[in-house]
């Protein structure tokens, strides 16, 4: 089985080295390189293979979040785990909404950074605890009020409730269209009109509201 390849995109020396040694004694992983800004990512992807780039958020010259955006747009196959001593929600929404494959907080242990990379390497989305709980923190100061959970279940069409449940379960829109038999474009359409309708900004939103008002099972 080839190893996943890592690059790390940190203005931090030590920081950058650490990570490093770390990566090092995953035998599931290899580092093929160390970039200080966003832009030597790009550079380096020019020329070299990665799976994964562990990126920090506050970057010279290309800081993570202008990264992300090039990344989606010139290297679309290679996933991106923003790695941050922020907790700061705008941040994370920031993120988020750039197209970010996982988050975790520099202070997260070993073994959550190690599950992150293998989850995003494998296709998937990937939130570290502690960027749950500010999330989750936000959309209970931020959500709609007046509506009571009867109504908010009402409003729902059985096709969007399919679908909440759906991206609980952790699929993208196209493995949720295969199983609906539907477009990906529909699956998007649905899912923007799912948070309008609720309130909430992410799939992150839309998993909590369902949990919360019993639409989703507890994952």
């Amino acid at each position: 089985m080839s190893k996943i390849r890592i690059l790390i995109a940190d203005d931090h020396p030590l920081v950058a080295d650490s990570l490093s040694l770390l990566m090092g004694s995953v035998s599931t992983v290899e580092v093929v390189g160390i970039v200080r800004n966003g832009v030597q990512v790009l550079d380096f992807l020019e020329k070299y293979e990665a799976d994964v780039v562990l990126v920090d958020y506050h970057m010279p010259v290309m800081n993570g979040v202008e990264l992300l955006a090039r990344l989606r747009e010139k290297y679309p196959r290679v996933k991106a785990i923003m790695l941050t001593m922020n907790e700061e929600a705008t941040f994370i929404k920031e993120s988020i909404q750039a197209g970010v494959d996982g988050f975790v907080m520099k202070s997260a242990e070993k073994a959550e950074l190690i599950k992150a990379i293998q989850v995003v390497a494998s296709g998937k989305k990937f939130f570290g605890e502690k960027v749950i709980r500010k999330l989750v923190e936000v959309l209970d100061n931020n959500s709609t009020t007046g509506r009571t959970r009867v109504q908010d279940i009402q409003s729902l069409t059985k096709r969007e409730i399919e679908i909440i449940r759906l991206i609980a379960e952790d699929l993208e829109s196209t493995a949720i269209a295969a199983r609906l038999n539907i477009s990906p474009a529909t699956v998007d359409t649905h899912r923007r009109n799912l948070m309008k309708k609720i309130g909430v900004s992410s799939a992150v939103g839309l998993v909590r509201w369902g949990l919360k008002n019993g639409v989703v099972d507890e994952i």
